[in-house]
This record gives C-alpha cells, structure tokens and sequence, in this order.
C-alpha cells in the first residue's frame, strides 16, 4: 500500500485490509512518502499496536508517486502481490477470491475486478461495469485483448504473480503499462463480476485527476505507454492502435486538446485502423466506468 497525505482515511482502509479472511500468510508493506499531515503518525501508531504483518516504510525525503510505487513493489517477496492506495476502501472477500484465482489457474499472470466509485459524504456511489456477459463470474481475457481495450478498472483492483513483471523501470507509467507486462511472455487475464474496492471518488479533491492539468499529464504518460509497446510489438499494432485511437477521443473530451505528436502517430499508422477492432474497443471503455461520473 502506498499512501501519502491521507490522514483522514488511512485507519479506514488498513482496518478494511487486515480485517480480511484469508487462508494464507501475507504482508502488508505500506510505504508513506514523508507525509506532512499527520499520515505517518497514525502508522507508527497503527503499526506497534495492530498487526506483526505491517511492514512500515517511511521515507524521509518526498520521492513522487512513481519512485515510492516502484520502490514499494521493489520490496515484494511474496508470489502474489496486491496493490492498494491509502484512500481507498477494500471490500471484504477480496483477497481471497483472486487469490483462488492464482491458485486454480496457473497460466493466469493478473487478476482485476469491479469497483465502487464513492464520495466522503456517500451522496455518489456508482459502480463499475464488467466487459464481459453480466451471468458470467469472471472474464479471461488474452494480452492483445488488453492491448486492445486498455485500462480496465481501478488502480486497487490489480493483482499479479511477482515472476510475471519483467520489465524494470525508471520512471513514471501507468498501471495498464505493468498489467501488460504480466502478459508479455504468455499467461492470462482474468476480471471478476464483482466488486471488491470502494474508489474514493470526490468532485472537489486534490487527486491529480481531479484537475486538467492532472488529467493531460494521466493521458500523456497513457500515450507514451501505448508508444512505447507499439514500437516493440509488431504483432499487437491493430489492437495498440484501436487502443490509441479511442482513448486519443476521451482525452479530446475531457480536456479539449490532443498533442500534435499524438495526431501524427495516428495520421502515420492510419494502415492499422481495423472499424471491428475500433468498436469492440470503444464499447469496452464505455462499458468498463461508472454508470455515473462525477468528473
């Protein structure tokens, strides 16, 4: 869990994490990046009176979101691994149903599911829909259907087999860019019909993505990501492309501009633009959000 000022909702959520019932040995290594708030406080508090299981790190320097994410996962020595942020709530059952997941299934590298999109005050609550038929439990999905539909569900609701992470990284990406990297050398997917985090979702709220210029950087380092596997996967170009191109028109959305370079690449590779692939894409994304957004 990585966690910076969030002093009014960190008891919250390491009460919704270490109230879960598992049938396996785990640790929770939360790592702070030097909060100023009070945020600390309450995990040196929390963790001499709670639970042996806490691995506490707290930094004494503010790294950033990237470097105190990568270092955090850096730290990992269990097989699965489960991220989680300060702010949010996690319902329960959840470790334990995509922990099954891993266990029954071999060939599956990562494991995500629906969430719940709420406000402080609860007067907004919307939850996520599933990409796939509604009476299914659970959605196997392949490495160019990732590539094709992109992200897919909230930052909390990611699991992953710690051998399936190859690539090493130095500098700040999305989470769809590590979910990608659990599928690069085989495996599988798998998304459950059901929701197992509460998503801290506020209109008026300091998160990075409540702001535009928030926003342009979040569909900035996006691009970059889908570039970035352009260029080294041939083969999943048609479904990088479909990726690139409707997520091109939520950003002309949501912020009212589009980079030029991003114009270029998708004037350039015209030649992979597939309408099927197109519409498949376009109706995942607008599936996969809350029936109703707050911003």
């Amino acid at each position: 869990m990585s966690c910076y000022n969030q002093k009014d909702y960190i008891v919250e959520c390491l009460d919704s994490i270490l109230s879960q019932e598992v049938d396996f040995d785990y640790e929770l290594i939360i790592s702070d990046d030097c909060s100023t708030d009070g945020t600390r406080e309450i995990l040196q508090t929390y963790s001499c009176i709670a639970d042996p299981r806490i691995n506490l790190l707290l930094r004494d320097v503010n790294v950033g979101a990237a470097a105190n994410y990568h270092g955090l996962h850096n730290m990992v020595k269990g097989d699965v691994v489960f991220h989680f942020d300060g702010d949010d709530v996690m319902l329960p059952g959840k470790l334990q149903a995509q922990y099954d997941v891993f266990v029954e299934y071999a060939d599956v590298n990562i494991v995500m599911h629906k969430a719940i999109y709420f406000s402080d005050d609860d007067k907004y609550q919307s939850e996520t829909q599933f990409p796939g038929a509604s009476a299914k439990d659970l959605l196997f999905f392949s490495r160019s259907e990732l590539a094709r539909w992109g992200t897919i569900a909230v930052h909390g609701s990611y699991a992953y087999r710690r051998s399936s992470r190859k690539a090493k990284i130095d500098h700040e990406v999305m989470e769809w860019f590590f979910a990608m990297d659990s599928l690069m050398t085989g495996g599988r997917g798998v998304f459950l019909n059901k929701s197992y985090v509460k998503y801290r979702c506020n209109f008026e709220s300091t998160s990075y993505l409540s702001s535009k210029k928030g926003k342009i950087k979040a569909y900035n380092l996006y691009l970059a990501d889908l570039y970035g596997y352009f260029e080294s996967n041939k083969d999943l170009q048609i479904d990088l492309y479909a990726n690139f191109l409707v997520t091109a028109l939520a950003m002309c959305k949501s912020v009212r501009m589009l980079p030029a370079s991003a114009v270029h690449f998708l004037f350039s590779n015209i030649k992979c633009f597939r309408p099927s692939v197109f519409i498949e894409t376009f109706k995942v994304r607008r599936m996969i959000g809350p029936k109703q957004s707050i911003r």
